[in-house]
């Protein structure tokens, strides 16, 4: 949905960029920023530590859903023998096990997806500047993101942030003097 709305939005800029300067003067390219990272040094490096560090919690995973089937084979060959009491303390241990599983999968997946970001954040930023230069350089007016359709860059030429704001300002006034008459 918010793909959609991003793409929205750029049409829509495009649209209202087309009484200011003619479709064949705008130079409009995209990028595909997930492959720029995916593919680069950077994103390998950092996706190797990603690597080592998901099969180190995928290994600690697996010993818990070891121990989680043992209990729960447990529980279903002795249950016809098995006090009730002995019964009852087995099924707390397993409902123990499964909560500690998910909490620790949970964790997992907080911990992998921060250092993700602790690792490519600083890189990030290089990238917009490197492409913020880029469209500069070749005279690009608008730079999209295939990955996530967003702007990542736009020429002063194309933007209509200064027309938009005077108008919503007017309106603003408009609705402010109608309330203070009323």
């Amino acid at each position: 949905m918010n793909r959609f709305i991003a793409a929205l939005c750029a049409t829509c800029l495009m649209f209202a960029v087309a009484g200011k300067a003619s479709a064949e003067d705008l130079k409009i390219v995209y990028i595909d920023s997930q492959k720029v990272i995916t593919e680069s040094l950077v994103g390998k490096e950092a996706f190797a530590k990603l690597k080592a560090l998901s099969d180190q919690k995928e290994t600690d995973l697996k010993k818990r859903e070891t121990k989680i089937k043992g209990i729960s084979d447990q529980i279903q060959a002795k249950s016809a023998t098995m006090s009730a009491s002995a019964k009852e303390d087995l099924q707390k241990q397993y409902e123990k096990e499964v909560k500690e599983y998910n909490r620790t999968y949970k964790d997992a997946q907080d911990e992998l997806r921060n250092e993700e970001m602790k690792i490519l954040k600083p890189w990030t930023k290089d990238l917009e500047e490197i492409i913020k230069n880029y469209g500069q350089k070749n005279k690009i007016d608008l730079i999209l993101d295939r990955t996530n359709p967003v702007v990542i860059y736009g020429s002063d030429k194309i933007d209509v942030t200064k027309a938009i704001l005077e108008i919503f300002n007017k309106n603003y006034q408009e609705k402010q003097s109608k309330q203070k008459k009323e």
